[in-house]
């Protein structure tokens, strides 16, 4: 027992020997004033005491406070220290609708209550009952073959196109799309091998003449075009700046052949975005007037994010990487082709059809028809259910995208010449011009641009910095003094091992 007490208390004096030794040596100054040194009266080291206390409670909320806003704030959009120019993105897809949703001529003879008079209906949002045709599932004709004989063609539409100051036919660089306001013309989109994952019988192709053939290539927002490109391409580049380098169009909107419009007038939409995106016409197309020229000068913004935010989770950065979800139909995610996939399966969901504008992303689902009408009427009022809700809370933006803000200004024609790039319009008389023809010019304003970078508001290093300045400043914390707290530790646990055994 004596030699166990004797072992006890040289312990007891070794540790308080080194403890007061590592109190007196310690980086942390205030340290010395409380407790190691006996010299100071009681009052002194209550002094010190208190201003350490108050010290280290600033400092370790100063602390958390960074770390807190680290973890609520983990990304930050910046600008780009690069400018870029505008030949290496591609000049923006553009569709073209009329507001006129069935020629006259092909519709005026239907009578009221064949199946080809309901769609007529439905085509020009009319309120019908449709439940008469519930049954009616054997029809040669489908909704989409519909729209596309009463609605106007790409051909007779678009009548002139001047792109970069040469005159191409319109039908080599526009195609036939359905969007929701039915059948449209598009320019500049990807190609659809490219873009979507299987082939839908509603996407139309296109047919272009041997002079003006140009090659499909492949491109998104992050790895822009391939290296290697051909001489004529699409989806092209922008080239130059101003009206002559960019796209001119003229539009004929027939209007002695108007029925039924998708707005209260006669006119055209139109809606600007990039190559990969699923145009939303109803809620973004902007309107073009009849009888005016009107200009859209192209202000590109281009979204891009550094590889380190990958590692910070998708819901605290609020943005999503291409290759991090797949989509069922499409092959590139953005936000909006994402959305257009949740609402096909809202329909599919409700009515066991999908409409014939957004992406079939079943193969053998169906899409809508006459007789799913009625089911599309009440689906369409209901906007969206809990699970679409959902699902589209799950859409994020895109990290890299790249965005096109029309800045848009019309000028009415004037009562003599109409002047254009083309001589197209020489065919025709002043007044058919009013009455029936737009100008439409797309070009951009500037050679280069900035973009917009997402980064990380800090890492792990600028924490260490920031955190070990604060904690350095108020108390003279350093990693020296770790070191020296691990030391004391393992010490002081060798020693009671020692007394154990």
């Amino acid at each position: 027992m004596r030699l166990i007490k004797k072992i006890h208390g040289k312990i007891r004096s070794v540790s308080r020997k080194r403890g007061k030794s590592f109190l007196k040596n310690t980086s942390m100054e205030m340290l010395k004033y409380v407790i190691s040194d006996n010299n100071y009266s009681w009052w002194i080291k209550l002094y010190f005491a208190i201003i350490f206390a108050l010290v280290l409670f600033v400092a370790v909320n100063l602390a958390v406070g960074i770390y807190n806003k680290w973890e609520s704030t983990p990304v930050i959009i910046g600008i780009s220290s690069k400018m870029t120019p505008i030949d290496q993105i591609p000049f923006p897809t553009i569709t073209v609708c009329n507001m006129n949703q069935a020629k006259k001529s092909k519709v005026e003879h239907l009578t009221p209550g064949s199946v080809r008079y309901a769609m007529l209906q439905k085509t020009c949002y009319k309120e019908s009952n449709y439940s008469q045709y519930m049954d009616n599932q054997h029809r040669n004709e489908t909704f989409p073959n519909f729209i596309l004989d009463v609605s106007e063609k790409c051909s007779d539409l678009i009548v002139s196109c001047v792109f970069h100051q040469q005159r191409i036919p319109c039908t080599d660089i526009f195609r036939e799309t359905f969007v929701d306001e039915g059948l449209c013309c598009i320019f500049n989109v990807l190609h659809p091998y490219y873009l979507y994952k299987f082939k839908s019988p509603y996407i139309r192709d296109f047919t272009s003449s041997d002079r003006f053939a140009d090659i499909a290539v492949d491109w998104d927002p992050i790895s822009g075009y391939p290296q290697r490109l051909p001489s004529s391409y699409y989806p092209r580049p922008g080239v130059g700046v101003g009206t002559s380098m960019g796209l001119q169009i003229v539009l004929d909107g027939h209007v002695d052949d108007y029925f039924c419009s998708s707005t209260n007038g006669q006119g055209f939409k139109i809606l600007l975005y990039n190559p990969i995106d699923q145009p939303r016409m109803k809620e973004s197309g902007l309107p073009v007037m009849i009888g005016h020229q009107t200009s859209f000068r192209i202000i590109a913004r281009n979204v891009e994010a550094i590889p380190s935010i990958r590692n910070i989770q998708r819901t605290k950065r609020q943005c999503i990487f291409s290759d991090e979800q797949e989509l069922l139909f499409y092959r590139y995610y953005t936000r909006r082709n994402c959305e257009a996939e949740c609402d096909s399966m809202f329909f599919l969901r409700l009515c066991n059809c999908i409409p014939y504008y957004l992406p079939l992303i079943y193969p053998n689902a169906s899409v809508c028809d006459v007789f799913h009408f009625e089911c599309l009427n009440r689906a369409e009022s209901q906007i969206f259910d809990l699970q679409s809700s959902q699902c589209k809370e799950l859409c994020l933006t895109s990290c890299h995208d790249l965005i096109f803000f029309p800045d848009a200004f019309s000028t009415p024609f004037t009562q003599k010449d109409v002047k254009a790039q083309t001589n197209y319009l020489t065919n025709f008389s002043s007044e058919y011009i009013r009455k029936n023809l737009a100008v439409v010019n797309f070009f951009h304003t500037d050679n280069y641009f900035r973009s917009s970078v997402r980064t990380s508001y800090t890492g792990p290093t600028e924490y260490m910095a920031s955190t070990g300045g604060i904690m350095s400043l108020m108390i003279g914390f350093s990693v020296i003094f770790l070191a020296e707290i691990i030391y004391i530790i393992l010490f002081v646990s060798t020693l009671l091992l020692i007394l154990i055994f």
